[in-house]
């Protein structure tokens, strides 16, 4: 069945699968190609006569990252779309707007992936939005000739459009959660410090990422990706902004991957802090203070237990030098203290493997940031994830980086990688999303909150086959590594 709606664009046609309207493939902002590549998101065209939303617009030029079914194969750089899923296209209905910004290590993904499909979160009332951004060197070029962050940008463009026109499909445009994983999660985090996105949210969550950056890398700073920039220049013989507008998208393409840090530098283990194309202070669209961030807006941050298992695989070939090579690089001069905790705990190889990895680059950095917000005087509140799917145990997945995506959106699949339990743990962990963005407290449907972060007394939702509170999970790897800052 079609649906219309009239929006300051033009009018869009949609479809209604049982109680939720889909109006995919939007576009939010102007197509950023020829002269527009490289420069801030121009406001969208209006079209005469109605406009087809049904069907994903194109994704972003990208090489990797994409974790899930991206449902959609043609690549542009005309690709600054949005979806929306709601059951109500009412300006009178005023439900909650919830914004997602897609994974994939700025270097894929797309907001048509079908871990992160609307419709659940569309059926228990809120207007759930979708979006691609500028991805690699197209969205995070950093150079005097150009400027910087322009994913960063596109995120701003979509909260933007989202302000002006969310309310014909019953959403409320006071009432906007941003909520992202990985560098989705980063997204959030860059939003927070983005002065024009100041009043454009009101509830924010990071999950697995967004974070004080690890304690054994450096900050991304403009110097390292102005250099980035230049081998990009060089890779395609030109540094004139004119010629390089012009470049094939292919061609820029290539040399965006191979500059991209994957695989790492020599003597380096492939982490996401090895990326080159991320958002940066530049001090004019990312500042290095939360300048984006008023003060009336809570935030809620978790990880997973096995955040590493996505990234060194249960299948990987791995010995003794392996942790070892992984503790120097990592953990630096923490590195003899970790060995000898391992000897204390008697692990196998692969479980302290992930200990380290999950710990350096995600539990600690995450420790660092909730107490830091905390001391801000900010509202934060905490979760760690560890539940564990029958499929996941079966591949020694475990809890691994993005398993909670399809809990979150309830979009758990149907091929006997899923029990009940992961169902009903599934609704509980949707539900209490929702409550967060209605009200900017968390609580599990049965009506407990979870409590807010506390440096005098920390603690934690903890969700597995259910979900209780715990103290804050510091672990003694945890706070060796916290001794790095």
């Amino acid at each position: 069945m079609a649906a219309h709606v009239q929006i300051g664009q033009g009018t869009l046609e949609g479809v209604k699968d049982g109680d939720v309207f889909k109006f995919l493939g939007i576009p939010y902002a102007a197509p950023p190609v020829g002269e527009l590549r490289w420069r801030a998101p121009q406001p969208p065209s209006a079209w005469g006569g109605t406009r087809h939303a049904k069907r994903f617009g194109p994704i972003c030029p990208q090489t990797t990252g994409a974790s899930f079914d991206l449902r959609q194969t043609e690549e542009s750089e005309d690709c600054l779309y949005l979806n929306i899923w709601t059951r109500r296209c009412d300006v009178r209905a005023e439900q909650p707007v919830m914004l997602w910004i897609h994974g994939g290590g700025n270097l894929g993904g797309a907001g048509s992936e079908d871990a992160c499909d609307g419709t659940k979160f569309a059926t228990k009332g809120v207007t759930l939005v979708t979006f691609n951004y500028r991805l690699g060197a197209f969205g995070f070029l950093l150079h005097p000739k150009f400027g910087a962050n322009f994913g960063a940008l596109d995120h701003i463009a979509a909260l933007l459009w989202v302000r002006a026109n969310i309310a014909e499909f019953g959403g409320d445009p006071a009432n906007v959660t941003i909520f992202g994983q990985s560098a989705g999660a980063l997204g959030v985090r860059t939003l927070l410090s983005c002065p024009q996105a100041n009043g454009l949210f009101h509830r924010a969550i990071l999950q697995s990422g967004g974070t004080e950056r690890p304690a054994f890398v450096p900050a991304w700073s403009p110097a390292r990706s102005h250099k980035a920039a230049e081998a990009l220049f060089a890779k395609l013989g030109s540094g004139d902004p004119i010629e390089l507008r012009q470049m094939p998208t292919a061609a820029v393409k290539k040399a965006s991957h191979e500059l991209s840090g994957i695989p790492p530098p020599p003597g380096q283990i492939h982490t996401p802090a090895n990326l080159t194309w991320m958002p940066v202070a530049d001090g004019i669209v990312v500042h290095d203070s939360l300048a984006g961030w008023p003060d009336n807006v809570p935030i809620m941050m978790g990880c997973v237990e096995n955040e590493a298992r996505y990234f060194i695989k249960p299948a990987g070939n791995y010995t003794e030098e392996t942790q070892d090579k992984m503790s120097h690089v990592l953990c630096g001069p923490q590195a003899g203290a970790v060995h000898s905790l391992f000897k204390q705990l008697d692990l196998p190889l692969y479980d302290r493997l992930d200990k380290i990895f999950t710990t350096t680059i995600w539990t600690e950095p995450a420790m660092e940031s909730i107490r830091k917000f905390s001391t801000l005087g900010r509202r934060c509140y905490y979760y760690h994830f560890n539940k564990r799917s029958p499929g996941s145990m079966v591949r020694n997945e475990m809890a691994k980086h993005t398993a909670d995506i399809r809990y979150v959106f309830g979009t758990l699949t149907d091929d006997g990688y899923y029990d009940n339990t992961d169902h009903a743990i599934s609704d509980i962990v949707q539900n209490t999303w929702i409550s967060f963005a209605r009200s900017g407290i968390p609580a599990s449907p049965d009506g407990h909150e979870w409590p807010r972060y506390d440096t005098s007394s920390p603690k934690a939702a903890w969700i597995e086959d259910g979900v209780d509170i715990r103290p804050f999970p510091a672990t003694e790897l945890m706070l060796m590594v916290n001794k790095l800052r």
